[in-house]
């Protein structure tokens, strides 16, 4: 075997040029070396040069001159050296590297580590598959020399597939030590999720004082995850955020989330949020899905909600519900359960259990032409303050489409039986209640209904080609005028419980409802390559309602929408009652893209509320580096601007920091910054408490 790999390197050296590969035997297994020259300098030593290229394994090893010791398996490497190191990189002015053990030393090196990691030292000592000691070295995720950020360290161990730990340390701003001493650093190099601490969350509030928050997070496998975040108000107490996620097989998923303050500071008052969302594929067309939110007080939204959505929530809701869906049949049973936050009287109506069978039209049989469809539910109400009780309610309807050229008229019959394990015998106040209590018995009710009616409806369209002007192809136009007669008699509609006003308070009824819908819609030029973009360019739909039994006019409603280009839509939904001569009801809103940013604004009004709220929000990006976004919420009722905000984000390739500024009325202001360093933890955040959590359940 000598003589062979003599005669072969004798070979390589006269020819100057291998031609190709050539595998030398060494006492760390077998290398390959490809290079210009590589010549047999003594028994055991090669030397190659000229774009020398030498593997072992998953390692490689490119320079312009290596020295190879085969029997003791060190390599020697120098000029323009890199080395891979599986999928990570390493550069250096010298490598000493040995093929048997591992082990070696970059000087002057730097490692690069997907996606964007880099690190260098003056000396970086490799203790196996990218695992390195590193002397006098830098940390950073960006491009540019000097970085933007970086930290630097006077050692530190780094495994580029996992993290990076080290002392002496000092985080720098280009060229500028802007924290010069940190004796203790880490970072998770994240390919996938890392356990580690977070960075520290901290800030100001007028109401709450100083806060910070230390973040913990727990990669506890591939398929879930823990963050616990101990959290402090100097004006407050001491407290923590929690959330555990996670994925399970056959689509099943959830997420716990929890936030806890002790009020240490003010009344040592206990507080807290809860929630739980799961989703559960268990058979085929069967799921199982859990929303359920609790809190300690009515309040603690209020206090501790860090959104308009969360502060001003007027109830939080939960749902556990089962579904069973067949081609024409959906079964649903559901708990419902909700805390009222507008009152400290225990008045909510809970429904433990609500059993729902819905059938949709379908053929009744052989019966040609007639369809039948069926609405069920059993119910049993709970609550401490007011009536409770049971009721199921059975729905069955027929049905008969008969085309008519352009029209088709469909009559329909049905009937609705109602029973109730209840009966009311009288009504009564309570301090802290609005509205009338009910006192029942024991006694049951049963409601008989008949109905009958008809459907009339037609749709009439028309195509006009517009031969491309304002970017538009071609729009169809359709007028959609519809007529419903319901015919409403029964018996033992008296002395019922009022728990769902819309089904218990139907009364005998003689009922006309029309309604008509302009509706227009676009399409665009199509593009080479590219579908035409098709939407709904303009809409109005009028509707109002008479009992004639009555003489009574319903509340008359309109919804206009006009989008004159996909990307500018506004829509405005108005009611109108003729008896009070009034508007009880008006919503308007508008969004629109703009060059680099987008607008909206909208507006709300109810009589009966007293509410008369404009809203109004803008992310514009001037620059490729910044972007900046505001939003308004003005109580034009009270005259009070309720919450305003204004946001300046700066973002780089490697960095990013915003800056928002909070103005919520008499009490909170809020000077927030959130700085997030490319690949490293999470980001930096003064986003802290019940803010920093995921709502759910609220309304």
């Amino acid at each position: 075997m000598g003589l062979l790999l003599a005669l072969t390197a004798a070979s390589i050296a006269e020819a100057q040029v291998p031609q190709g590969p050539v595998t030398v035997q060494t006492s760390g297994g077998d290398v390959t070396i490809v290079a210009d020259q590589l010549e047999q300098a003594a028994p055991d030593l090669f030397i190659a040069t000229g774009n020398v290229e030498m593997t072992k394994g998953s390692a490689r090893l490119m320079a312009d001159r290596v020295e190879l010791n085969r029997a003791t398996g060190d390599a020697v490497a120098q000029g323009r050296v890199i080395f891979y190191d599986g999928e990570d990189q390493l550069t250096g002015q010298r490598i000493e590297y040995n093929v048997k053990t591992g082990a070696g030393v970059v000087y002057q090196g730097e490692a690069r580590g997907a996606p964007y990691y880099r690190l260098s030292g003056e000396k970086m000592e490799r203790l196996g598959e990218s695992v390195y000691r590193v002397q006098k070295g830098v940390f950073t995720t960006c491009d540019g020399d000097p970085p933007d950020w970086a930290f630097r360290f006077g050692s530190a161990t780094a495994d580029l597939n996992e993290f990076l730990y080290g002392t002496n340390a000092s985080f720098w701003v280009r060229n500028i030590p802007l924290i010069p001493f940190v004796p203790f650093f880490a970072a998770a190099i994240r390919r996938e999720r890392q356990t580690g601490f977070l960075f520290p969350k901290f800030g100001q509030s007028s109401r709450r004082g100083f806060y910070a928050e230390l973040p913990f997070f727990w990669a506890i496998g591939d398929s879930q995850d823990l963050t616990f975040s101990p959290l402090t108000y100097t004006s407050l107490g001491e407290g923590f955020n929690l959330e555990y996620r996670y994925i399970l097989p056959d689509t099943q998923r959830g997420r716990f989330g929890g936030f806890l303050m002790q009020e240490s500071a003010k009344h040592d008052a206990t507080r807290f949020v809860g929630t739980t969302r799961q989703d559960w594929t268990l058979a085929p067309r069967t799921w199982a899905k859990v929303d359920v939110t609790g809190v300690s007080d009515d309040n603690v939204l209020r206090d501790y909600g860090d959104d308009l959505y969360q502060r001003s929530s007027q109830r939080v809701e939960s749902n556990v519900f089962v579904t069973r869906s067949w081609d024409a049949w959906n079964l649903v049973g559901d708990l419902f359960f909700y805390q009222d936050l507008t009152t400290r009287r225990p008045v909510e109506l809970h429904r433990l259990p609500d059993i729902r069978l819905v059938g949709t039209p379908q053929p009744l049989h052989d019966v040609p032409g007639v369809l039948w469809q069926f609405e069920g539910s059993a119910i049993r109400f709970v609550r401490d303050v007011g009536s409770d009780g049971g009721r199921v309610d059975i729905h069955p309807r027929l049905s008969r489409p008969i085309p008519m050229d352009v029209l088709t008229l469909t009559p329909f019959v049905g009937g609705r039986l109602t029973g109730y394990d209840r009966t009311v015998t009288g009504l009564h106040t309570s301090q802290g209640v609005n509205g009338f209590i009910e006192d029942t018995n024991d006694h049951t009710r049963l409601r008989r209904l008949f109905e009958a009616g008809g459907d009339l409806e037609t749709k009439v369209s028309r195509v006009f080609n517009t031969g491309g002007v304002w970017n538009i192809d071609a729009m169809l136009h359709t007028i959609e005028p519809r007529l419903t007669y319901t015919w409403i008699t029964g018996k033992g509609k008296d002395r019922l419980p009022q728990w769902t006003p819309a089904l218990d308070s139907i009364e005998d009824t003689s009922r006309l409802e029309y309604s008509l819908t302009n509706r227009i819609r676009g399409r665009t030029i199509a593009l080479a390559n590219a579908e035409p973009v098709r939407w709904e360019l303009f809409r109005l739909t009028l509707g109002h309602a008479y009992d004639l039994r009555k003489d009574d006019w319903a509340e008359a409603f309109a919804t206009l929408i006009v989008a004159p280009t996909p990307r500018v839509r506004f829509r405005s939904d108005l009611t109108y009652d003729p008896s009070a001569n009034n508007v009880p009801s008006v919503t308007a809103d508008i969004q629109t893209e703009i060059p680099r940013g987008a607008l909206n604004a909208g507006f709300r009004y109810s009589d009966p509320a007293k509410i008369t709220f404009l809203q109004g929000g803008f992310s514009v990006s001037p620059w490729a580096w910044l972007t900046t976004r505001g939003t308004i919420n003005w109580d034009l009722y009270t005259t009070t601007f309720v919450e305003n905000r204004l946001a300046f984000d700066l973002h780089w390739q490697c960095w990013a920091l915003s800056i928002e500024l909070i103005n919520r009325a008499k009490r909170d202001d809020e000077i927030r910054f959130t700085l997030n360093l490319l690949g490293v933890s999470g980001p930096i955040s003064t986003r802290v408490g019940l803010g920093a959590i995921e709502s759910g359940g609220q309304r």
